[in-house]
């Protein structure tokens, strides 16, 4: 088994339905794996932020593991502002 095989496998072990997030080089087989493989869904954004907010709005409103997922480099340092962000505004229950 392959990692990215193994990485889906266990995002849908741990009741992960569903990524928001921006193909790259770095997630693309893992993103594919999830979908094909695991029976999973992917939303993809057009802004690295934008990924990490959705998952983020997802989680707050459903309860569930909302799940980002970016490509490196730049990509993954446009995703700074809104981690900062969810972890500063979450609910007292997160902490």
């Amino acid at each position: 088994m392959k990692f990215h095989e193994a990485l889906a496998r266990t995002l849908k072990a741990h009741g992960v339905q569903k990524i928001f997030g921006l193909m790259g080089d770095a997630n693309l087989y893992a993103v594919d794996s999830f979908v094909r493989d695991a029976g999973g869904q992917f939303f993809p954004v057009v802004n690295e932020a934008t990924c990490v907010l959705a998952a983020n709005g997802y989680a707050r409103i459903s309860g569930e593991l909302g799940v980002a997922s970016v490509t490196h480099g730049p990509a993954l340092t446009n995703t700074v502002t809104a981690l900062v962000e969810g972890c500063v505004s979450a609910p007292r229950s997160w902490s």
